[in-house]
Order: C-alpha cells, then structure tokens, then sequence
C-alpha cells in the first residue's frame, strides 16, 4: 500500500552545492541545473560569518571530502534537517554530538574543522559576554551610589574642626605685669548697678514724678535701720531668701530701733573716721537737743493733716513747724545682717503764716519725742548721717510713759537729687551715680551694725 503523504524535500546542503554533478550521479538522481558562483555565496551568507569563514580558509576539496564523510543525510533520511514547509524546526543535538565525536576518531581532520567552528562560535559569546558585562558594571555602579547615598560616614581618621576640642593658643593675662597690676572696673570702664540699685533707682524716680513740680524742692529721702515685722508681731520677718531683697508684704513695717551697746559703738566708729586726716575737712558736725511735738488738726471730713514743731531744749524757741506728710516707703528685707533697712520719702511742707505756731500751744499734741542728735554731714557723697537717741513721751488714755529707742538715719542732699533728677534725659550717670553712693553709705553703716552685733553678742543669744 502506497504511502499517499507526500514525502518532504530534502534541504540541500553545503556539498549538494558545491559537488552536485557528483552526487547526482552517485544517488541516481537527475541532475540538477548548476548555480551560479554569485548564487552560492548569497545562499552561504545566511550563515553568516561562519560559513563565509569556512570558505575562506578550508580549500574545496578537503572540504568536500570532510562533508563525504560527516553527512548522514542518505543514511538517516530527514534526521538532522529542518523542514522549512511545515514549520518543525526540532533538531537533536546530543544525537548531533555523538556522532562528531565518533566521526572525530576516524578522522583526524574533523577535529580542526570543529576547532574552527568553536572559535567562530566564540566570537559571539564574547561579544554577549562583553555587553552582559557593560550592563552588570552599570547595575554595580547603580547600587554603589545608592549605597553611597543612604549609609553613614564613615569614621574620621583626624576629627574635623568642629569635632575638636578646644585648646587655646594665648595664655590668658600672659602680658600683665604682676608687679604693677591695673585693672579696668570693667571692659566697657563701667560699673553696672546692680538688680537691687536698679529696683531702689526706678523706685525713687516714679515717685518724684508723681509728686508735684512745686513741691519737689520740700522732698525728704532717707533711710532707717531696725527690724522688720508684720503686723502685731515683735518677732523679725524670715522670707525663703539669702541675700539683700526688696520685701513687699503690704502689712509689715519696720521698726527703727537699734541695740543701744551697738549703737553706742557706732556713733564712736563714726566719729574716728570723721576725724582720719584723709577725711580731714570733709565732715560737718552738728548736734542738737530737741523736743518734736506732732499736732493732728483738719476736720472729720477732711484728710488729716499732721504738724510738727521742732523747739530747742534749752532755749525753747521753735525751730521748726513744717507739715510732714508720707508718700512713699521701701523694706530691703537683710537676711545676712543684723538690720533691716527702710528707705522713705516724704514731703516737708512749710505751714503758711495764717497758721503760726503759738495757735497750737494750747493743743494737747498725739505724740512728743526728745531728739539727743549728732549729725555728721559728708558732703562729697551728698549723704548725712544722723546719730539719735530719742526719748519716746507716748500718751494713753491712762497713762503716760516713756520709751527710749537709738536711731541712725541717712539722708540724701536734696537739692542734688532733684538737680539730678532734672538732667536725667541728658545724664542719667549723675541721678544713678547719687543714688548709688547713698546706698553705699547705708551698706557701709548696715554691714557695721552687724560686725559690731557679732563682738558684743558672740556666744550670747539677743533678745
């Protein structure tokens, strides 16, 4: 039975081409028309390089015996051909394979021409090799930046500079003569007042500005040492602080008392300095014995008004008779010394001429004390300083009795404050300078109070 599928034509190969006539013959297969030289290597450049290589360096006829001898296209029909009609393109490579290496064997001359086709063969890979390796540098590349880009730095071998610590060049006061030291008060040749200057300075300035132009000039500042207490208390007030500060508790007062051992001891220190020949000449004394009577008059529906007149001892004439009112106070709570300060302002009004003093002789007055005083008036620090003991004639409605108590006061000249005061917009050192020294003065006289309180009352408790 014959087989109706028609069999596949045989795809003609290299030593079809080439040996042709010969085959025909040996095959019993007609002859086939010759093709042209141009035709074969058109046909041959579809292999590319290879089979153009193989021309090239193989003669024809060697070539033609090594294909006698490798093709098994008549012992095998249709193994190893690709059949372009249907399109199966499968192909046995092992198979393939293994017939080479038998082949090889029985002829030497295989194992060069298979060498050749290697290296052909190599020639591609390499240019595949050299691409792949082009792309793999640029995905190393890639990562590296990345890389690069998100990791940390690493360590310094020398630290940067701002990594370095410290180490200065210039020994500090390497140029100062040590046997002739000078120093600057500061770098600005300033020294700056301190927070409890500035506080007493602002202080004092709003309330001159509060007070009328016109009674400026009858302004009295001064300052009193004693203890503060609050309200009906004897005991000293004791605030969580350590060192010299403004106390503002509405219900406290100071009371202007000093111990009279201290006291005493104070008005001879006062005394030895007035008389240093350093100081000679720069200290005016003045004493006085004098009895102050405070007379309260106005009417129920007015504001009271308070009067003292000042009369000599011993000669009985009247001194002074002024108006004193208050305006304003401030406690500078101490806690590292004996005594308290009180710095006060108030205003001296003289008493018009409709009012003299002998219209009050018949007046019972609300308070009398007796003023033993020495004044020691130091004017280069515009600053008086008065030494007092006073006899206290208080009046009840039962009794009378007397109480004796030792002040020491200090009182700023006037007539400088308000000048300083008045040039404050062109000069503020001058008003700043003056209120300083007088606080000063009173540091000196309160560091002294408590010095002299150490000897007298060392290992004794004061009551």
């Amino acid at each position: 039975m014959s087989d109706s599928r028609a069999m596949p034509k045989r795809a003609l190969s290299l030593e079809d081409l080439v040996n042709h006539d010969d085959k025909a013959e040996q095959r019993g297969t007609p002859n086939l028309n010759p093709i042209p030289a141009d035709e074969i290597k058109k046909r041959l450049s579809v292999d590319g390089l290879t089979a153009g290589s193989q021309l090239k360096q193989e003669p024809q006829d060697d070539f033609s015996d090594l294909n006698e001898e490798t093709d098994t296209d008549d012992e095998v029909p249709g193994a190893g051909d690709v059949v372009f009609e249907n399109g199966d393109f499968k192909f046995d490579y092992d198979k393939q394979e293994s017939q080479n290496a038998a082949k090889k064997l029985q002829n030497p001359r295989l194992d060069d021409a298979v060498k050749h086709e290697s290296d052909v063969r190599d020639i591609f890979q390499e240019k595949m090799s050299t691409q792949s390796k082009r792309n793999n540098i640029k995905k190393d590349l890639n990562v590296l930046h990345e890389i690069a880009a998100t990791a940390k730095p690493s360590r310094y071998r020398v630290a940067p500079i701002w990594a370095q610590k410290w180490k200065p060049t210039i020994k500090a006061l390497q140029s100062i003569d040590t046997k002739d030291f000078k120093i600057d008060v500061s770098f600005t040749n300033i020294i700056p007042d301190d927070d409890l200057t500035k506080s007493v300075q602002d202080w004092v300035y709003a309330t001159i500005i509060s007070i009328p132009p016109d009674q400026r000039q009858f302004i009295e500042m001064e300052m009193k040492f004693g203890i503060i207490v609050e309200g009906s208390d004897s005991n000293r007030v004791s605030p969580p602080v350590s060192s010299q500060t403004v106390y503002t508790e509405m219900d406290a007062h100071l009371t202007p008392d000093v111990d009279e051992r201290v006291f005493t001891e104070l008005k001879k220190y006062i005394k030895g300095v007035s008389e240093l020949n350093e100081n000679h000449g720069k200290f005016n004394i003045i004493e006085s014995h004098t009895t102050d009577a405070l007379y309260r008059v106005g009417l129920s529906t007015q504001r009271p008004r308070f009067l003292r007149m000042s009369k000599d001892v011993k000669t009985g004439r009247v001194g002074q008779f002024i108006e004193k009112r208050h305006v304003s106070q401030l406690l500078l709570f101490s806690p590292k010394d004996s005594y308290d300060v009180k710095i006060s302002i108030n205003l001296e009004l003289p008493v018009a001429n409709n009012d003299p003093p002998e219209k009050y002789k018949d007046h019972t007055p609300v308070n009398t004390r007796t003023k033993q005083r020495v004044s020691y008036i130091h004017n280069d620090s515009c600053t008086r300083i008065d030494i007092t003991k006073v006899a206290n004639h208080n009046q009840g409605v039962k009794q009378r009795h007397t109480e004796d108590t030792h002040e020491i006061e200090l009182e700023v000249n006037t007539a400088a404050l308000l000048t300083a005061f008045e040039n404050i917009a062109h000069d503020s050192k001058e008003y700043a300078s003056v209120l300083r020294t007088f606080l000063n003065n009173g540091t000196i006289i309160r560091r002294k109070l408590t010095s002299l309180s150490y000897e007298i009352f060392e290992g004794q408790k004061k009551v």
